[in-house]
């Protein structure tokens, strides 16, 4: 009789929680996602990372933390050198092609996620071709990247290389000339470190 009893005051409490009986503090990736609702416990999101990882996270719990990363805390590299670059007005200048044919930058960042990091470049001569690369943890968060024209068009989105999910690619071949620029922004809700390659050739 006591164990009946046990076992309806569990279900009662159960109840009046919520119906919800996972642990409230499980950390930021405690588990898969499970197959019927709820999928993840509250205050957790269902995180589609491929065909076959959906992770349960708890998006509040990714934090910037400029110390040592200790906890599971996310550390954003610091790009201050080159912000604020958050619209074409105010992107970073390449010296495409004034100073050289090639760009790279390592230790870049969007951070918070409502970041958005802009390159302006040049095409001189019409024809060339452009290759943007962008490296970076896709396990932590999806970033995308795209080139523009002068007039804020989206003129390619990069794409993943096979075999290499942590590089984002943009090819864009023939192109007139004029100004273009790069723009990397987040997924809602993640933050990310990036290195980025702007390269023109031909022409």
């Amino acid at each position: 009789m006591r164990a009946l009893l046990t076992s309806a005051l569990l279900a009662a409490l159960a109840a009046a929680a919520g119906c919800n009986t996972y642990d409230p503090d499980l950390g930021q990736s405690p588990f898969r996602c499970g197959t019927s609702e709820p999928r993840c416990p509250r205050d957790y999101t269902c995180v589609t990372y491929s065909d076959t990882e959906e992770i349960c996270e708890n998006l509040s719990l990714v934090t910037v933390d400029g110390g040592g990363g200790d906890g599971g805390a996310f550390d954003c590299a610091d790009d201050s050198e080159i912000e604020p670059n958050d619209t074409v007005e105010l992107a970073t200048n390449t010296f495409i092609p004034s100073m050289h044919d090639e760009y790279r930058l390592v230790g870049l960042s969007i951070c918070p996620d409502t970041d958005n990091d802009y390159f302006m470049f040049q095409i001189d001569v019409a024809g060339k071709n452009l290759r943007a690369d962008l490296n970076y943890q896709s396990s932590r968060g999806q970033l995308f990247m795209s080139v523009l024209n002068s007039m804020g068009t989206v003129v390619r989105e990069a794409e993943a290389v096979p075999g290499m999910p942590d590089v984002l690619r943009a090819d864009v071949a023939n192109m007139p000339q004029g100004m273009y620029y790069v723009q990397v922004r987040a997924a809602v809700g993640f933050q990310n470190n990036y290195t980025i390659d702007i390269v023109t050739s031909g022409g």
